[in-house]
């Protein structure tokens, strides 16, 4: 039996309740999203508009809940995203951000 393929979606995020969330992309690798992730490749963060950033492991089908999220926040003395530990309090009731 085959492996079953995996995406690492991309998705960028200023508040929930009014929509401005953003899926920018994803990769086959979860190494090469958070590289793109960290160094804010296109600038993602588009000028400080999105503080939170999150990888999801997404597999193929309908309605396919994220196996995993890495989530990071924009530090603004190093112009990066860094990872943090904990998904931020006002997104603990909500998954599927790339492919909702």
């Amino acid at each position: 039996m085959a492996e079953e393929r995996r995406i690492f979606t991309v998705t960028t995020l200023r508040h929930i309740a009014s929509g401005q969330t953003r899926c920018v992309g994803y990769f086959f690798e979860f190494e090469n999203a958070e590289e793109a992730v960290v160094n804010n490749d296109m600038d993602i963060n588009e000028c400080r508009y999105y503080p939170y950033c999150v990888i999801e492991e997404v597999g193929q089908g309908f309605y396919f809940l994220p196996i995993n999220e890495t989530w990071y926040e924009w530090n603004h003395e190093s112009e990066t995203y860094v990872k943090i530990s904990e998904k931020p309090k006002r997104y603990n009731q909500v998954v599927c951000f790339g492919i909702g």
